[in-house]
């Protein structure tokens, strides 16, 4: 994942509490696991890829239950999304994607249409913070602004003595 990219993890809004914290959880330093969230989803998986494919051009590596989409980062446009699939592909494990933020038209165009997908699927939004929120422009740019990936588009300069800074008061 590129510093300038946000992440935001997507799972069905009736399965999850909004008092939840997906991270309280998790023991690893990876991502946690979304699977169980999506037990109880019947939506329709094969339009929520075909329209993926309209908003992102589908990567060149995956396979059929590990799908990736990814933008021209030659272009600043490296947005990408991950569905992955159950073997038998009839349920969705995970979902996530990311914006690049050093393009305006990323956010207005590329989030906004993401949004849009998920709004009609009922689905909502979690961050790298643990907030929950709906797949609502308001609320993904209240997210987005308190993001790692804006404090360094914002000053990249300033980001990295912030990080050199808290790894010197964990000496």
């Amino acid at each position: 994942m590129a510093i300038w990219q946000y992440l935001l993890i997507v799972v069905p809004e009736n399965s999850i509490d909004k008092n939840y914290n997906i991270f309280e959880n998790n023991e690893t330093d990876f991502l946690p696991d979304t699977d169980s969230f999506w037990e109880n989803f019947d939506g329709d998986i094969p339009s929520i890829i075909s329209e993926l494919d309209q908003i992102i051009p589908k990567a060149n590596w995956g396979n059929d239950t590990f799908i990736n989409w990814k933008g021209d980062g030659n272009n600043d446009e490296d947005n990408d999304a991950c569905i992955c699939l159950t073997d038998d592909k009839t349920k969705i494990k995970e979902f996530q994607f990311r914006i690049d933020l050093r393009k305006a038209s990323n956010i207005t165009n590329v989030l906004q249409s993401i949004l849009n997908l998920c709004k009609k699927n009922q689905f909502v939004l979690i961050d790298l913070k643990g907030e929950i929120f709906k797949p609502e422009m308001q609320y993904s740019m209240e997210s987005l602004k308190n993001s790692n990936a804006m404090k360094f588009i914002a000053d990249p300069i300033q980001f990295f003595e912030n990080l050199e800074n808290k790894r010197n008061n964990f000496k």
